[in-house]
């Protein structure tokens, strides 16, 4: 069985404990120094969870964190931290706590119910897993990459996705000299939502940015359901 990848952001200082020894025991570990290196790493190579450990840096990494969950948003983070801060990630550890807790933490993550897990989004619900869109009680079953794309949009609804995002996180690749098959897997989306395509009232382009899932004001928010919750210690 293969194991997990871990992408561990961790700056080499003097008087700080590094978690590198103690993760690479139980998964393959890629470490690098800083948000904008890790975020090329995982163009190479898509991780399965990402550690940030702000605990080695002279910041509490905030900013780093809000950068990678924007990049890599189907990939779940656990913040380590020296002390309590409001944070985006899916999981907080803060000091102390010992490398098991960070590898418990870990496996919460990695061995969440993929199978149940379900997103939904007014009248629209995937599983990711299964690969199954229901929208307006109709199902439609996806290719891999569709099903990676609309659930990035059901987890982001009303939010703005750019292009070139949407490109590093279902194709891993920054190109944009021909983004014509996000171009296809967008029509395809919208034939399976959409009244009509061609005027599309939940998937709007936003011009010369992206797109954005959005429904008439007043409808609900996006729910998962057995995804893992911000975890604090």
């Amino acid at each position: 069985m293969s194991r997990a990848t871990v992408l561990l952001i961790e700056r080499h200082r003097a008087q700080h404990t590094s978690f590198l020894s103690a993760l690479k025991k139980r998964y393959d570990v890629i470490s690098v120094p800083s948000g904008s290196q890790a975020l090329t790493a995982a163009r190479e190579q898509m991780p399965s969870v990402v550690v940030l450990d702000a605990i080695s840096m002279a910041t509490p990494g905030i900013r780093i964190c809000k950068q990678i969950k924007r990049s890599l948003l189907n990939v779940p983070v656990i913040h380590l931290l020296s002390e309590l801060h409001d944070s985006s990630a899916d999981a907080v550890l803060v000091m102390p706590f010992t490398a098991r807790k960070l590898n418990n933490a870990i496996e919460r993550l990695l061995h969440q119910s993929a199978d149940d897990e379900t997103i939904s989004f007014g009248p629209f619900t995937i599983n990711p897993t299964r690969r199954v869109l229901t929208a307006n009680g109709q199902e439609t079953q996806l290719t891999p990459k569709l099903a990676d794309l609309v659930a990035i949009f059901l987890r982001n609804a009303g939010k703005t996705l750019d292009r070139k995002s949407l490109m590093e996180q279902v194709w891993h690749t920054n190109y944009l000299g021909d983004t014509r098959t996000l171009d296809v897997h967008i029509r395809w989306f919208r034939r399976a939502i959409e009244a009509d395509p061609g005027r599309p009232v939940y998937l709007k382009t936003v011009r010369g940015v992206g797109y954005r899932l959005e429904l008439p004001a007043g409808d609900s928010a996006p729910q998962i359901e057995n995804a893992p919750a911000l975890q604090s210690v």
